[in-house]
């Protein structure tokens, strides 16, 4: 009698890829520090939206409906990220395949094909977002959310429609923050990076970095400093903006923010140069685009607001024999000069920098 493969011990041994090895490889590619805030708005600015939020959230919120207990310990102190595009079908796809990203062969779109987010397991361990009616949680490691499967470690949720919220009122409170209701779908994306502590950090397969508040303030306050030149570089949007929410508050309290000022028809129209040209073919060898713009940067300290006016003038070029090597090293195929106009403040930073730059 012959055997058949019902009768024969088959036992599974496929090739696979260690999850929690990759992203500590792409951890060592992606430095700590203003890179996972930067990585996040370039993201956004892909996706259209036009403003984003960074908030350091401090309150421990309650852990008595989750959906298991190991996640008690992530109910602390996390940077929230917000911004209002709302994620499409194809952004879900992408943002599950670590380095197999849909932006290949979109050259208006940066980030190293997706890779770059994963920059954010340098916070934590226990990603999650919510947007439109779904709530998404990653779990590389396996080891916190219920049931989870060792090949597809995360959930998503359909809670405009189902009882999770009801159930596990605890579990998706922390979402409730800049026009997130949890109860209708939500037109923008929040995401929640719970701070990996100590402990967490000395049994983490992901990374062994620990870290605290004062990182987090440290970061934005970086970011403020380098605002202007992280909003140079963008098609879509216009502010960042970045908050602090402490215990008992009932909402955030505005840090620092960065953004266009008065932002017209003729600038956006500028802004989005890189991405009309992307989508057409070249009529002539290289294009030019040229045109000035004003930055307004403000920083809080209690009831006092200290703001400040920037002008610059910038001037792209597309060049079409440099598309083909600059895509290859997974740059955007664009070259940008930038000075500013602060004349009557000569030790002012911007003045001594005039740049030329490939991104």
């Amino acid at each position: 009698m012959e055997s058949s493969p019902s009768t024969i011990l088959l036992e599974d041994f496929g090739q696979k890829v260690d999850l929690t090895r990759r992203i500590r490889e792409v951890l060592l590619n992606y430095p700590e520090g203003t890179t996972v805030l930067k990585e996040l708005i370039q993201n956004a600015d892909d996706a259209g939206a036009t403003r984003v939020c960074f908030c350091l959230d401090r309150r421990v919120h309650g852990s008595d409906s989750l959906l298991s207990d190991g996640l008690a310990q992530w109910q602390g102190p996390a940077l929230l990220a917000y911004n209002d595009a709302v994620f499409t079908e194809e952004d879900f796809v992408s943002i599950s395949r670590i380095g197999g990203s849909t932006k290949h062969g979109q050259a208006w779109k940066t980030g190293r094909f997706g890779v770059g987010f994963n920059s954010v397991y340098h916070l934590t361990d226990l990603p999650s977002f919510v947007s439109d009616k779904y709530v998404v949680l990653f779990d590389p490691q396996g080891v916190y959310l219920p049931n989870v499967s060792s090949s597809n470690p995360g959930k998503r949720i359909e809670y405009v429609t189902s009882s999770a919220i009801s159930l596990y009122k605890d579990q998706f409170f922390p979402y409730c923050a800049f026009g997130c209701d949890m109860e209708t779908p939500f037109a923008g994306t929040l995401f929640r990076f719970p701070l990996r502590n100590a402990d967490q950090a000395a049994t983490s397969k992901l990374s062994r970095q620990d870290y605290s508040e004062d990182h987090i303030y440290s970061m934005f306050a970086q970011l403020y400093d380098e605002g202007v030149f992280t909003l140079l570089f963008l098609k879509s949007v216009l502010s960042v903006e970045m908050y602090t929410w402490d215990a008992g508050e009932s909402e955030p309290r505005k840090l620092y923010s960065c953004s266009v000022s008065s932002p017209d028809d003729q600038t956006i129209w500028h802004r989005k140069a890189l991405l009309r040209l992307s989508k057409s073919s070249l009529p002539t060898k290289t294009e030019m685009d040229a045109y000035s713009v004003d930055f307004l940067i403000e920083s809080m300290a209690g009831n006092e607001i200290k703001r400040e006016l920037i002008p610059f003038m910038l001037c792209k070029q597309w060049h079409r024999d440099l598309v083909g090597l600059l895509l290859s090293l997974l740059l955007r195929p664009e070259i940008m000069i930038f000075t500013s106009f602060l004349g009557h403040h000569l030790q002012h930073a911007y003045l001594t920098i005039h740049q030329i730059m490939v991104f």
